[in-house]
């Protein structure tokens, strides 16, 4: 379950999240299960937060750096998550529907289960993402220049060809 005081911290912005993430470096915030729904984040810091089942539906979170944080089951659907850093965090079951990650780097995240359904993944970084299957990326809307093993790629092309034309 969240701490209530570090959803009423996050509510206040980007730049006071920032700010205090800088003034108690120590502290591991914990956001789990949090309603974040339709939320201005962008720029925001959550490296090694705890966003566990968090509400994040809608939301703005464009350069958000996730590095190292807890988002098992996180709800990204339809967010705005362009050029945000995942590199090592746990999105396994996350739901990131309709999601635009265009340049979103997820070197070393834990994609297992992930759900990419219409996500836009152009320029974004998934090598070296751990979990990845193929069969996830099906169903995107956009992978032009996508940064992924060649394996999966060709399994891409084989299934979804419309990706490619």
């Amino acid at each position: 379950m969240a701490d209530s005081n570090h959803v009423s911290k996050v509510k206040e912005g980007a730049a006071a999240w920032n700010k205090w993430r800088e003034e108690e470096p120590d502290v591991m915030p914990d956001l789990g299960w949090a309603n974040l729904n339709g939320l201005n984040l962008d720029g925001a810091v959550f490296a090694k937060s705890a966003l566990k089942l968090a509400f994040c539906k809608g939301s703005s979170l464009v350069g958000a750096d996730f590095s190292e944080a807890n988002m098992r089951g996180v709800n990204f659907e339809g967010c705005d998550l362009r050029g945000a850093v995942f590199r090592d965090a746990n999105l396994e079951g996350a739901h990131m529907l309709g999601a635009d990650l265009t340049g979103a780097d997820f070197t070393g995240a834990n994609l297992k289960l992930a759900n990419l359904d219409g996500a836009i993944l152009r320029d974004a970084d998934l090598t070296g993402a751990k979990k990845l299957r193929a069969s996830q990326l099906f169903s995107v809307r956009d992978i032009e220049n996508l940064k992924v093993s060649d394996k999966i790629l060709e399994k891409v092309k084989g299934q979804s060809p419309h990706l490619f034309e």
